[in-house]
């Protein structure tokens, strides 16, 4: 996967949940595709990723938005547009995961289903026509899990979401689509959870947890020209677990 060298110059793009390292990863990856970016904080500012794409020579800026507010979106398009120009490319990257079954299941779905919802509609808005969407799922979506059912069904509803989009939006030629990551590495968490990331890479085919970078090439491929029929669809990134048994009972 990949896009040919600065196929994205003069485009922006907008990725919500920046500071995350699968979201700094792909602003990244688009601001070396010659991209200008707009990166979506909710708290934290991600500093590390505007430093890294100031190197780049591309423009980027970081907008603080707080899903919660009713008019979240409109004012996020507005103040991208005002310091950047129209966006053409969202990638709905901002997610909240707590492992407390359903307890709070409708905080999740807020952030991880109904936001994303709310920038779609916003950017279908404001595009005249042409534009990609590329809502960052997981395998968790289709693969339940003990203590995930609120993370699983918040997911398993944005790629609903992600289809139906795409049969809506397609006629004004606006794609929709959707990557489903496995268990992808950070800083630390072999040693915050090395039962997992054991039993990870024994279920694993290919022998590894993902890389950010991993999420992030595949979201330039489904931006890029070389995707240009491909819509409705969620391409799982996850190095083949998910064709075999739950990673989560693999022996380890």
């Amino acid at each position: 996967m990949g896009s040919k060298a600065g196929e994205f110059r003069g485009q922006r793009v907008l990725v919500t949940g920046a500071s995350g390292g699968i979201g700094g990863a792909i602003a990244l990856a688009f601001a070396r595709a010659g991209a200008d970016l707009a990166l979506q904080y909710h708290s934290n500012p991600p500093e590390m990723a505007l430093a890294e794409i100031g190197a780049t020579h591309a423009s980027a800026i970081a907008i603080g938005a707080d899903f919660s507010h009713p008019d979240f979106a409109p004012a996020l398009f507005s103040q991208v547009r005002a310091a950047l120009g129209a966006v053409d490319i969202l990638v709905n990257c901002a997610a909240d995961q707590r492992l407390d079954g359903t307890a709070s299941l409708a905080e999740i779905c807020a952030i991880n289903t109904l936001a994303p919802a709310a920038l779609c509609r916003e950017f279908a808005t404001r595009s005249k026509a042409g534009g990609c969407i590329v809502n960052i799922s997981s395998i968790e979506a289709r693969q339940p899990a003990p203590d995930h059912a609120n993370y699983g069904a918040s997911k398993a509803a944005l790629e609903n979401l992600t289809r139906a989009l795409a049969v809506e939006f397609g006629p004004r030629n606006l794609r929709v689509n959707a990557i489903a990551p496995g268990l992808i590495d950070r800083p630390g968490l072999a040693t915050d959870w090395p039962e997992g990331v054991a039993g990870w890479k024994a279920a694993c085919p290919l022998g590894r947890t993902g890389r950010p970078e991993d999420i992030a090439s595949a979201t330039l491929f489904l931006c890029s020209s070389g995707a240009a029929w491909i819509t409705g669809t969620v391409l799982c990134v996850d190095g083949g677990t998910s064709s075999g048994a739950n990673w989560l009972n693999a022996p380890h």
